[in-house]
């Protein structure tokens, strides 16, 4: 995903937190709880930054299990996804 596209969109400082690698977490009202690792970043034809995760999902009574790859407008997914649980060394990046 190009620097200057993201200028453009004002997203620069929001993709250079989100990485590949990294985990995050939200709770849901139903008592569910989903963990995602980010897999990558790109823009779609239109130009719009997009992240590709995986996805699981927890619930104290079911247990955990595997949702698959998602994929969500950077914008989206920040909104969505704030609490980082694990964090990619910017080395590994």
């Amino acid at each position: 995903m190009s620097k200057s596209l993201l200028r453009r969109l004002g997203w620069q400082e929001a993709s250079e937190e989100v990485k590949p690698g990294d985990s995050y977490r939200r709770s849901r009202g139903d008592k569910l709880t989903e963990t995602v690792t980010v897999v990558d970043l790109r823009s779609d034809p239109a130009g719009i930054p997009h992240v590709r995760f995986k996805v699981a999902f927890e619930r104290a009574d079911v247990g955990r299990f595997e949702g698959g790859c998602r994929i969500l407008a950077l914008r989206s997914f920040i909104d969505a996804y704030r609490e980082r649980i694990s964090q990619t060394p910017a080395s590994a990046a």
